[in-house]
């Protein structure tokens, strides 16, 4: 049995803030035994952050002391984060979800493929399945983890969705959990009215309850801030939790900051 949590979280638009709210979600974590944890996408880096910003702010030394404050605890990380990678033709920046064990040791990374034109994000090739193996007090525990950031549960690029595909490839190769790291726009602040908001909302619940259909549980979760990283007390753009064949096991609160977990059987 692992023990896997979720972190609906501010992100903001400073590395030095968001490096205190992760902590204070590990904290978390470590009191209520949680042994993996899944933060939103860009809750390091902040969202939409430029290539610049990134590279001067030392974004790999930041993600080094995250990952070393949830080892210390014992705790695996599912951290989303927009980083600098390093391509054939040159370095990039890419949205990814960034696993790291309990001991801190980087296992799998995952590339958001649905970028929008705002990220100025390079855009991944295709599913990545992540293979863990944990280790707690009961022994080792292995499981399969697919991905999912954000806009790849139910956006397109050049009128292609990659949501149904992976699914497939998912289910093929017999994963046993989703991790889905968020951050949507949502509130008057994004320019769309509080209706709009809601039904945005409604849009993106309903993929998740059909990718549910697939009887592999999603744990999800979204940034409890505006996208811009400035407090809104609206909900957030999706529901937080985790839903199983199309029942929510658990969820959120929906605003503000909150944690949960689930006991699972791999």
């Amino acid at each position: 049995m692992i023990r896997i949590g979720g972190a609906q979280m501010p992100v903001t638009a400073k590395i030095s803030n968001n490096v205190e709210h992760l902590k204070e979600a590990i904290d978390w974590a470590a009191k209520n035994q949680v042994e993996f944890l899944l933060t939103p996408e860009g809750s390091l880096s902040g969202y939409m952050n430029t290539f610049e910003y990134l590279e001067q702010s030392d974004i790999q030394e930041s993600f080094r002391e995250v990952t070393q404050y949830a080892s210390e605890s014992g705790i695996g990380l599912a951290l989303g984060t927009e980083f600098i990678d390093t391509l054939p033709f040159g370095r990039v920046k890419r949205s990814q979800i960034r696993y790291t064990n309990e001991q801190g040791i980087l296992t799998g990374v995952y590339n958001k493929q649905m970028v929008i034109p705002g990220e100025t994000s390079y855009p991944g090739e295709g599913p990545e399945l992540i293979e863990i193996e944990h280790f707690n007090q009961s022994g080792p525990v292995k499981f399969k983890a697919g991905s999912f950031i954000c806009n790849d549960m139910w956006g397109q690029r050049n009128n292609k969705q990659c949501i149904i595909n992976d699914l497939f490839y998912y289910e093929h190769h017999k994963t046993n959990i989703l991790f889905h790291a968020s951050n949507g726009f949502r509130s008057e602040h994004a320019g769309i009215s509080a209706d709009e908001s809601a039904n945005m909302r409604l849009f993106s619940d309903m993929h998740l309850w059909n990718a549910s259909r697939y009887k592999i549980p999603i744990i999800t979760v979204d940034n409890c801030y505006n996208i811009d990283g400035t407090f809104t007390n609206s909900p957030t753009s999706s529901q937080s939790g985790i839903i199983l064949n199309g029942e929510w096991l658990v969820k959120a609160n929906p605003s503000g900051t909150d944690y949960f977990y689930y006991d699972f059987k791999f």
